[in-house]
């Protein structure tokens, strides 16, 4: 009798830490103590420091400045490589641990995005232009042709006011908005920065284009080389200074506001066609300083095999740049296509996808740097 009472004691322990470890979360909700840093937060819940700029990037709306964490603030971790664990309100293990080993395809998605907008109606088709060369966001050869490309293909599955859309890709950007938008080779471009068109309404970038709200914000940050390291306590050290920036990803570059910050600054702006010019031109001293996003620069970086003779100044950010999907004022849909992607966008926010979608994407972006 004793034996069978201690073999179903036994099978109830099991049972219960089968269901404990069913129910294990990662990700979810956390609230700020006294004494954390964002580099502490991340050293405790993803057990690598350099992680604090995912909680950073994550959290923008209630963090004013990295070092101006506040107790009480409530932040949101996203879910990376499986951690951290245990947080109110995450995500399933086993849900998380599915996503990231069977991501799907991007011709497979590109199958579903047609197949559900067939089935809503048939309508006027709409065409998209990125190219290759704005890693981790666009890109062909990565999980759901990159970050961005997978809201884009989400915002128009979410929304019945246009039909199908389709892509096509063009590595040359330069040719993204003149000819192919003003000349309406192609309805929309993506993703690119919108500049700051309260200051200068009657530039031709905001006079002519129609942007889309903002699908992912990014920290444009300062890559500097290890052996030269520069002062940067503020915007007069960067008078005199030489800093490339590639102007492969966007014409609208010299617009933007990092950009507008270093040539109001004084520095010497150089704009080769592409970010591995620019780190080439740090390597051999030619430049002092690389300005790009930070992932884009970490994706390149290690591609080059310059990680460990790179220091990104994460702390003092050049500015927070939005990325968005635009289009030309020429074309006679332009207010009502970019509506409706922005209708899916606010969809695809409110039902949660697009959490997931960017916590998909930034454990697969992470684990690959």
């Amino acid at each position: 009798m004793m034996t069978r009472v201690c073999a179903l004691a036994a099978g109830i322990l099991a049972a219960s830490a089968i269901s404990v470890a069913a129910e294990e979360t990662c990700g979810g909700i956390y609230r700020v103590r006294a004494g954390d840093s964002l580099s502490l937060i991340a050293d405790r819940l993803y057990k690598d420091v350099g992680m604090w700029t995912a909680i950073y990037r994550n959290n923008i709306d209630e963090i004013s400045s990295p070092d101006a964490i506040r107790v009480g603030q409530v932040y949101r971790m996203p879910c990376i490589s499986g951690l951290p664990l245990g947080l109110e309100g995450g995500q399933p293990l086993s849900d998380a641990a599915l996503a990231d080993a069977a991501p799907q395809t991007a011709g497979a998605q590109l199958a579903d995005r047609q197949a559900a907008s067939a089935r809503r109606r048939a309508g006027v088709d709409v065409t998209l232009v990125a190219g290759d060369d704005f890693r981790p966001f666009t890109n062909r050869l990565q999980m759901s042709s990159g970050l961005i490309t997978d809201i884009v293909n989400r915002a128009f599955v979410a929304t019945d006011d246009v039909g199908l859309h389709k892509f096509h890709w063009v590595n040359d950007r330069s040719v993204h908005l003149d000819p192919m938008l003003s000349e309406g080779m192609v309805d929309l471009a993506f993703p690119w920065k919108k500049p700051d068109c309260a200051a200068a309404p009657d530039t031709p970038l905001c006079s002519d284009y129609v942007y889309s709200d903002p699908m992912f914000e990014m920290l444009i940050v300062l890559f500097t080389a290890k052996d030269r390291p520069i002062r940067f306590d503020g915007n007069a050290d960067l008078a005199g200074l030489r800093i490339c920036s590639p102007r492969g990803y966007q014409r609208a570059a010299l617009e933007g506001p990092g950009q507008g910050l270093l040539a109001e600054a004084g520095a010497m702006l150089m704009q080769p066609p592409t970010s591995e010019e620019c780190f080439r031109r740090l390597e051999d001293g030619t430049a002092d300083a690389v300005a790009l996003n930070e992932f884009t620069g970490r994706v390149v970086l290690k591609d080059m095999g310059l990680s460990d003779r790179v220091e990104i100044m994460l702390k003092r950010p050049l500015s927070i740049e939005g990325l968005h999907v635009v289009a030309h004022r020429s074309n006679p849909r332009a207010e009502e296509i970019i509506a409706a992607f922005n209708d899916g966008l606010a969809s695809i926010r409110e039902s949660g996808e697009y959490l997931r979608v960017l916590d998909k994407h930034m454990s697969s972006i992470w684990a690959g740097l």
